[in-house]
């Protein structure tokens, strides 16, 4: 295992869960840019593996929900998920890079707001 790939587990399996959100967000936003920049090369197979590793991130990101404790949360989460989905589908079918743009631009304020949730965590933690 390289230094790279040993470094990124480290990382992984001391984040705290509100962490690993953000990865999970970071992490589909930069599979995205790669789709466009292949869909600008006109490179469809690669623009497909990608939009299919962030399809399993957003199936990562819907199971990790638990309507049990916040259910109207959980809900709207789910749509928004589901939305995003939807459009990774119909940009790889119709090759419209402003629906990967859409997803990024509805996504950002949630990935945003775990980092604002981590920090409040962070100051609350005894040092």
């Amino acid at each position: 295992m390289n230094a790279q790939a040993e470094y990124l587990k480290t990382k992984v399996l001391t984040a705290s869960p509100g962490e690993l959100v953000v990865m999970l967000y970071d992490a589909l936003f930069q599979k995205i840019r790669g789709a466009k920049m292949c869909m600008e090369d006109e490179e469809w197979v690669r623009t497909g593996q990608l939009l299919g590793q962030c399809q399993d991130i957003l199936t990562e990101l819907t199971s990790s929900l638990r309507p049990e404790h916040f259910p109207e949360l959980a809900r709207n989460l789910y749509a928004l998920y589901s939305f995003a989905q939807q459009s990774l589908i119909e940009a790889l079918g119709t090759k419209k890079m402003l629906l990967l743009d859409d997803v990024i631009r509805v996504l950002t304020p949630l990935r945003d707001a775990w980092i604002e949730a981590e920090k409040q965590i962070r100051g609350t933690r005894p040092q």
